[in-house]
């Protein structure tokens, strides 16, 4: 083969990189297979885009399992890094296009929000290394939400998302047929908890390909949302019904009142947006029946519950944490405690003295091993609350609403069935994600948040109203962008020149009166 298109300055160039990378391996193998990883990585990002945006939501969504399989430590960081790239290179494609960068809903109530944290970090002299990476932490969705809204995305790229979602969905419900016919084996090599897969009445407690049940009922809730958008907004058809049923069987399963509770407000949120009057009236019909069988299991989970976290002597963890976050808030008011103090990943690593204050060494589930500490990061609004405080946690609520508003706007203004179905997911999320929140983590770590923030940065993309056409942009690209720009100049200088020229002619040729 002769490779006549390239340069003998190029092949040189080509020559010198590849003897300094393998003199590199020979010396320090694993650096160097890391630097060049993350070259291809950052290559790859700025080429193809909509793949690094793919990537970055798988990342967010198994890194738990990941980690759990391999057992090394360092890819416990895999969805950080995932969306630094994103956040890096997506945005910097647009810049060297020349494009003015585009804001999401919300974005500049999650920027006061991000403010008021690293503010209060600063005055309570927090470490900065805590309240930075704790702002990164509890952020990085909403950076991730950023970086996709500035790719151009069309109908043909919901598509192949959709695409990719059901096969996700078919692979997660195999898993879970094989966890549902060797709970024993399944759980001893995915479970990161042996007490959170004990069944619970008649339901088993799956965990399907994650690793506790809790983040199987997020994913199945959330898909089964985005497959009865699918159905109200683009087609209905067996395969989709086929996935409905599954992924709702899928989150019953996992026996999480979470996830049950999330599944049920979304979809109802979704079939009053769509305004499907025979669905809701059959609902209606329905409902007292459903209330005469249900209510001896209902009325069990409400004594349960109330058990856990109300009744008993002892306190629980999950009240303790959401009591005291108030608690937190009045005490540094208006502000907080600051990132990386209460109720984060980040608090629970450095072990915030805000813990020691309040006594967290002796009670179950908040200590400072990663057993007894495990419930440090059990819910998602006392870091909300406890680290920016009423005026950080407002400003939260206030972008979520924000969004909501785009997602309802996209559903109703927009006859793009494709269009309406991801405003009408992006809806459905909020809604089943703000219930969960309540019990778990949901905005601001694994699994779903990854894949609800990117859907928001899409929302954004195809809300634009004069999104420019191009797909792909590159360095040549940009070149070509700036000769044309500056050729056009030239033959405009020139034709004014010309017309001048012309018009002075005709006066020198008129006769003089």
């Amino acid at each position: 083969m002769v490779l006549t298109d390239v340069s003998g300055k190029e092949a040189i160039i080509a020559a010198t990189i590849a003897t300094l990378v393998g003199a590199a391996a020979a010396v320090a193998p694993l650096p160097t297979l890391a630097v060049v990883a993350a070259a291809a990585a950052f290559v790859m990002a700025f080429f193809a885009p909509r793949a690094a945006v793919a990537i970055a939501v798988l990342a967010i969504l198994f890194v738990r399992p990941i980690e759990r399989l391999t057992s090394i430590d360092g890819l416990s960081y895999l969805d950080e890094a995932a969306v630094a790239l994103c956040v890096v290179m997506l945005p910097l494609r647009r810049v060297m296009a020349r494009r003015p960068l585009r804001t999401f809903p919300g974005q500049w109530w999650f920027t006061g929000f991000f403010v008021v944290g690293i503010l209060s970090g600063v005055v309570l002299h927090v470490p900065p290394v805590i309240y930075l990476s704790g702002a990164f932490v509890l952020g990085k969705g909403l950076l991730l939400a950023w970086a996709v809204a500035q790719i151009d995305w069309a109908p043909r790229h919901l598509v192949k998302s959709a695409r990719i979602g059901t096969f996700l969905m078919v692979v997660s419900l195999v898993a879970c047929a094989a966890n549902l016919a060797a709970p024993s084996a399944w759980n001893a090599v995915m479970a990161s908890d042996a007490n959170a897969v004990q069944p619970r009445s008649f339901l088993p407690s799956l965990i399907g390909p994650f690793t506790h049940p809790i983040d199987l009922g997020q994913f199945m809730a959330l898909s089964a949302v985005a497959v009865a958008a699918w159905r109200a907004a683009v087609r209905k058809g067996p395969l989709t019904m086929a996935l409905l049923i599954g992924t709702v069987a899928g989150a019953g399963l996992t026996a999480r009142r979470t996830a049950a509770a999330s599944l049920t407000a979304a979809w109802l949120t979704v079939q009053a947006m769509v305004r499907s009057t025979r669905v809701l009236l059959v609902l209606v019909v329905c409902l007292p029946v459903a209330l005469v069988l249900l209510v001896g299991p209902v009325t069990h989970v409400v004594q349960v519950t109330y058990h856990d976290y109300i009744g008993k002597g002892t306190p629980e963890a999950r009240t303790v944490l959401t009591l005291d976050s108030f608690a937190v808030a009045a005490d540094h008011f208006p502000a907080g405690a600051g990132f990386g103090r209460f109720g984060s990943a980040v608090a629970a690593t450095n072990y915030s003295p805000e813990y020691l204050a309040r006594g967290y060494t002796h009670i179950w589930g908040l200590g400072r091993t990663a057993q007894d500490g495990r419930f440090l990061t059990d819910t998602e609004w006392p870091a909300i609350i406890g680290e920016t405080g009423f005026l950080g946690a407002a400003m939260f609520a206030m972008g979520l609403f924000a969004i909501f508003r785009a997602g309802r706007r996209l559903v109703r203004g927009d006859g793009d069935p494709l269009r309406r179905w991801a405003g009408l997911t992006s809806v459905g999320w909020l809604v089943a994600l703000l219930v969960e929140s309540v019990g778990t983590v949901s905005f601001t770590g694994p699994p779903v948040s990854g894949a609800f923030f990117a859907l928001v940065g899409v929302v954004t993309a195809l809300s634009d109203p004069d999104p420019t056409p191009p797909d792909q942009v590159g360095p040549r690209q940009v070149g070509r962008e700036q000769v044309g720009r500056e050729q056009v100049g030239r033959e405009q200088v020139g034709r004014e020149m010309a017309g001048s020229h012309e018009s002075a002619l005709r006066a020198d040729r008129r006769p003089a009166r």
